[in-house]
């Protein structure tokens, strides 16, 4: 009679491992379920792609005020980018036009410029991370990828007529298009719905903590970015090789 040895995971350690990562836990308790793969990737624009500073508008727009308040390029810089007040909030949301939005700061502020020379004060304060461009370029056709960005029509015009990595994106959701910004869950919701995947498989980049954390909450992955050298390293780990 031939007796059968039970398997003795002594002896056997590659079947050990093997065994421990087929039998881990999916309801949440044990040990960490295995995640799924990435399939989609959301970039923030400005600060990311585009290193910009919102201060330079300011600074410009002073010498042409007419109210003594606002003759100190901070005072005007809070007027229009606060956060939660600013007066380009209704702008980055679409609620005005561009022109409105011009006319409406002409008067508040008493501007003494037209349109015409309003747009390159308000537009000009963008460059390229090339680093950025780089990776996002190797990128392409291995993973969807989408822009997702609070901006507004003026700056999206300029950008997208001077920086050829724009259109590298196969989709572009945009604060003044989608009707609200981040770190409001509706525009979240809109780029979950174009990349038509559980959010658990896209990743979204930003230099905001606040919205990485809004994306995580809704199920995202999420990189804090800092600079290209660390989002370079952290897609490393996230993504692969």
């Amino acid at each position: 009679m031939r007796i059968l040895k039970l398997w003795n995971p002594a002896v056997c350690p590659v079947f050990t491992y093997f065994h421990s990562i087929t039998t881990q836990s999916f309801d949440g308790e044990g040990e960490e379920m295995i995640q799924p793969p990435i399939e989609a990737i959301l970039y923030d624009l400005g600060n990311v792609i585009l290193p910009f500073d919102h201060f330079q508008i300011a600074e410009k727009l002073s010498r042409f005020s007419q109210k003594k308040e606002f003759q100190d390029p901070s005072g005007l810089f809070s007027y229009l980018f606060d956060f939660e007040e600013g007066a380009v909030n209704g702008y980055e949301t679409g609620k005005v036009s561009s022109l409105e939005f011009f006319q409406s700061l002409r008067e508040f502020l008493q501007l003494s410029l037209s349109f015409e020379d309003f747009i390159p004060i308000w537009n000009e304060i963008f460059v390229e991370n090339q680093q950025v461009s780089q990776i996002i370029l190797s990128q392409k056709g291995r993973w969807k990828l989408g822009l997702l960005s609070n901006t507004n029509s003026l700056h999206f015009d300029y950008v997208l007529s001077k920086f050829s990595i724009i259109r590298v994106f196969d989709r572009w959701i945009l604060s003044h298009e989608a009707g609200s910004k981040k770190p409001a869950v509706e525009i979240f919701q809109k780029a979950i719905k174009w990349a038509s995947v559980e959010a658990r498989r896209i990743l979204f980049i930003d230099d905001m903590k606040k919205h990485v954390e809004v994306a995580a909450s809704l199920g995202m992955h999420g990189i804090h970015f800092l600079s290209a050298g660390q989002l370079r390293e952290e897609l490393s780990v996230k993504l692969g090789p």
